[in-house]
């Protein structure tokens, strides 16, 4: 499976984990923005290990593609 289905399955899979509890707890109206802030913030700690670790880099179109998963 690409990297990147890989990147937007998790983003997709965070967002849920935070939007489906969020809306059945308070069926807030906000629940998606509140699953794609989840995704980015996904995105953003995964890139950020991949730059601590050796030999890896920060890559922007992973990023996206979490984000797009979250979305």
């Amino acid at each position: 499976m690409s990297d990147k289905f890989l990147h937007i399955f998790w983003g997709a899979f965070f967002a849920g984990m935070i939007a489906f509890p969020v809306y059945v707890d308070s069926h807030d109206l906000f629940a998606g923005l509140w699953a794609c802030l989840a995704g980015v913030i996904a995105g953003g700690v995964k890139e950020f290990c991949d730059l601590r670790t050796e030999g890896n880099k920060w890559d922007w179109w992973d990023f996206a593609a979490t984000c797009l998963g979250a979305g």
